[in-house]
């Protein structure tokens, strides 16, 4: 990553100007960014398993686990995110003690990184989206 993180004079980035880089997306409310150092890994739109529910979408198979995602337009502006090409599903490390490793946001607008858009707030809603965790569904025989 540090040499995707190199300034135009071939400077590497202090690490207070790297943690303002952000992915891109865009909510109903408009155009934001999560920090790149909260995104584990980005996921195209897949086919996930389980009864949808609310904000809850489904279970995605990750490198062998089940992680939980959350319509991450939902939480925040109470509305569905509409399918587009840019809909990707965002993978967060979960926090210690949560019921799974890993939480993918559903977004829409995830198309690049920038410096310049304000940050959502994500500690306002993962706390939530962790008690809305359903049992996963039985292991795939």
């Amino acid at each position: 990553m540090t040499g995707f993180l190199q300034g135009l004079r071939g400077e590497a980035l202090t690490t207070a100007a790297q943690h303002r880089i952000g992915l891109r997306l865009k909510l109903d409310s408009g155009v934001c960014s999560i920090p790149l150092h909260r995104v584990h890994h980005l996921a195209g739109f897949a086919t996930l398993t389980g009864e949808p529910d609310d904000y809850f979408l489904g279970w995605l198979r990750f490198h062998g686990e089940r992680a939980p995602v959350f319509d991450l337009n939902r939480v925040v502006c109470d509305a569905p995110t509409a399918e587009s090409f840019g809909s990707r599903i965002i993978l967060l490390e979960a926090a210690a003690g949560a019921a799974t490793r890993y939480i993918g946001l559903l977004a829409a607008g995830v198309t690049d990184t920038a410096a310049d858009l304000p940050e959502l707030e994500l500690d306002d809603y993962l706390p939530m989206l962790y008690t809305l965790i359903p049992e996963p569904p039985a292991e795939d025989a």
